[in-house]
């Protein structure tokens, strides 16, 4: 079955949003930082090679959007899993209701073992129903920063194993770049705003690209990146939780269906928000048909990660996601979402 297998690399950045409200600006003229919205603005070129090489959609997770059920959805396609923190006497983390496999360790089991499989994750989400993977699982504490997520750990086993097929690596730190500013100019600090961090971000994307780049894997591979969840800002949850300004990181609590705050009139605009909900999705490399290459979904979904992967990996997965490339709506992409 592993004959003419592509490889795929699976990146998940948390608490980054994919793209924002048309016209909402947390200073002058940066936008909240957004995958999408610094992409336009010329500000992440390793992010935006994969962006004009892919296919990308704006995606939206769709129920809650805290980090445990956002992993959950990136990992298994679906929405209906009903455990995620444990109470009392079961610890901290409890999954014992998840019946059905995972994607991930669904592709262990339909290659019999025949695959290369690897996880650099941090230890809650290598729990069955998450990216539980026999083998080559490789969970760090809460937070381990993606610096060594990507030196220490990642790219030494790939160098060290030139015949992976699918790899998932977890970048968490952006997840802890809150309650901050979106944007300042005084401190470059990249732990100081989400603007510094998305910066050096793409800077460790770049180390990728030449990785991959070095080893001529480019061409015969899939590169996908996602995110489990956006962050509340300029809108009336964060309001709710204390900003004072727009320019305001509040992190990613309920309610998620929130709208534009006007913190100037101190009341809603009425302008639908919905910041934690907007993720990103970008299906990159140079295995993907030319014919999807600098094209855009007008929508997606956060569970339509998993069932994208499945098809790049021709997998017989089931879940409540759609691939993107089976969907007809590509077009070439617009000039604003």
């Amino acid at each position: 079955m592993k004959k003419d297998l592509p490889r795929v690399m699976f990146i998940v950045i948390d608490q980054m949003a994919g793209h924002w409200v048309d016209g909402v600006m947390a200073e002058g003229d940066f936008p909240p930082v957004n995958i999408w919205g610094y992409h336009k603005k010329g500000l992440i070129p390793n992010i935006s090679r994969l962006i004009a090489a892919g296919l990308w959609a704006p995606a939206w997770n769709m129920r809650e959007c805290d980090t445990a059920h956002g992993m959950k959805y990136l990992a298994s396609g679906r929405y209906n899993h009903k455990s995620f923190w444990g109470g009392e006497g079961k610890g901290r983390f409890y999954a014992e209701e998840d019946k059905e496999d995972s994607l991930f360790e669904f592709a262990k089991k339909y290659h019999r073992g025949n695959i290369r499989v690897a996880v650099f994750t941090t230890d809650l989400w290598i729990a069955k129903g998450y990216f539980y993977t026999p083998e080559d699982m490789h969970a760090f504490p809460s937070y381990f920063p993606d610096d060594p997520m990507w030196h220490d750990m990642a790219l030494p086993w790939l160098r060290k194993n030139p015949n992976w097929d699918l790899v998932h690596i977890y970048f968490a730190t952006n997840d802890q770049i809150s309650f901050c500013p979106s944007y300042q100019r005084a401190n470059p600090h990249r732990w100081s705003s989400k603007h510094a961090y998305i910066l050096y971000l793409d800077s460790l994307f770049g180390e990728v690209l030449e990785y991959l780049d070095a080893k001529k894997l480019w061409d015969q591979m899939y590169l996908v990146v996602a995110a489990d969840h956006g962050y509340h800002l300029g809108c009336s949850t964060a309001k709710k939780v204390g900003a004072k300004v727009k320019n305001w990181c509040a992190d990613h609590p309920g309610p998620h269906d929130c709208e534009v705050w006007d913190f100037e009139q101190d009341k809603s605009t009425g302008v639908y928000s919905g910041c934690s909900r907007r993720v990103p999705l970008i299906v990159s490399g140079g295995a993907l048909a030319p014919s999807l290459r600098g094209k855009a979904l007008e929508r997606a979904e956060i569970v339509d990660v998993a069932a994208t992967i499945a098809d790049l990996l021709d997998l017989p997965y089931v879940c409540e996601g759609r691939s993107v490339l089976s969907l007809s709506a590509t077009s070439p992409r617009p000039s604003g979402l």
